[in-house]
């Protein structure tokens, strides 16, 4: 019950920035440490993804998988380190790629 509440609020705060969203959200998934580590092992249950280290600090998983259009991934699991920041950079850089793709201009604002 907890988790729901959690979830209604976030994707109401985000409906009052972005009118319409919530009608648009088809899944929600709210994850504790627990959830993490049930699912992905990892240690404590961590968010973060790959450690940085002298030799994941280069890493760089390809953000499309052959065959599947349309079809990028962002996470993080695709840039090495974790934690928000880097999950939104992960976002951004396969925003850029689409943009690239099109053809279009990748313009950023502060609002």
């Amino acid at each position: 019950q907890e988790k729901e509440q959690i979830a209604d609020q976030v994707v109401a705060l985000l409906d009052k920035r972005f009118p319409g969203l919530a009608a648009q959200v088809e899944l929600r998934d709210v994850a504790t440490p627990l959830t993490f580590h049930r699912y992905t092992g990892n240690w404590q249950g961590t968010f973060e993804g790959w450690m940085i280290t002298p030799e994941t600090w280069r890493l760089r998983m390809s953000k499309t998988l052959p065959g599947l259009g349309n079809f990028y991934m962002a996470g993080q699991w695709v840039e090495p380190g974790g934690g928000v920041p880097m999950v939104a950079m992960s976002g951004r850089n396969v925003i850029q790629i689409i943009c690239k793709r099109d053809k279009k201009p990748f313009v950023t604002t502060v609002s």
